[in-house]
């Protein structure tokens, strides 16, 4: 992508472009990678457009802010820093904790017409429930989910919120890799961001609770995310919606 064109999009995108912002964003996504790859201007901008469709407009100029204080977020890490910002974090909250690498391995959109694939989930279990998200809403069955966990916790007499949290996007279990699960456990607060920014906007697609004690499922819709998700055509594979 040519920097005219980036500047081009950005001037249409951010609320309050300006240009000392665009030019470093551009070289640093020039810096991250040339066109075809993971990360560069395109993959950058990507994710402007996806926060741009998800979030307020306060959010997507505080995401297009970060660099100017002092740490750029990847393309991978502008969503969750979305999400923080959403939920009342400030932009140089946020950019230090880019820098911190604490946004990491988080959702990079493929376009920006996707509908958002992030979801808060609630695990009851013994009585106790637990809160965890995932990055993956809509791209699996929970019922089925549900199901598979609590097979595996008969064979391995183990508890169905473990085998939840083991389970990948492939729906095996997962015990080297934690960028893949289908549940993240690891980062308390961003599950709780992403359940401030649940009813503010279509970024949270849903609230899903898994009843290990009951075996059954429930899903909540954000109804901001169908409403979206109505302009942006075919539903995502896995799951049918059942409002």
């Amino acid at each position: 992508m040519e920097r005219n064109e980036f500047e081009q999009w950005i001037n249409k995108l951010v609320p309050q472009p300006d240009p000392e912002i665009t030019t470093a964003l551009f070289e640093f996504g020039q810096e991250l990678g040339q066109e075809g790859e993971c990360f560069n201007v395109r993959a950058l901008l990507t994710s402007l457009q996806f926060i741009a469709r998800n979030f307020s407009e306060r959010t997507l100029q505080g995401a297009y802010e970060l660099i100017h204080y002092g740490s750029a977020a990847l393309p991978d890490e502008m969503v969750a820093a979305a999400v923080y910002l959403e939920s009342g974090s400030t932009p140089q909250t946020v950019a230090e904790m880019a820098e911190a690498g604490l946004l990491m391995c988080f959702h990079q959109p493929e376009s920006a017409e996707e509908s958002s694939p992030l979801a808060v989930c609630t695990v009851i279990e013994d009585g106790v429930s637990r809160e965890f998200h995932t990055l993956h809403f809509g791209s699996f069955d929970p019922d089925a989910v549900l199901r598979l966990a609590q097979q595996y916790a008969q064979e391995r007499q183990s508890s169905v919120t473990e085998m939840l949290l083991t389970l990948n996007e492939d729906m095996r279990i997962e015990t080297f890799h934690i960028f893949n699960k289908l549940l993240v456990s690891r980062d308390p607060d961003m599950t709780r961001a992403l359940s401030a920014a649940f009813s503010r906007c279509p970024a949270v697609a849903a609230h899903l609770a898994f009843d290990a004690d009951r075996g059954q499922t429930v899903v909540e819709y954000n109804p901001l995310w169908l409403e979206l998700r109505q302009e942006q055509g075919p539903a995502q594979g896995g799951m049918q919606l059942t409002v």
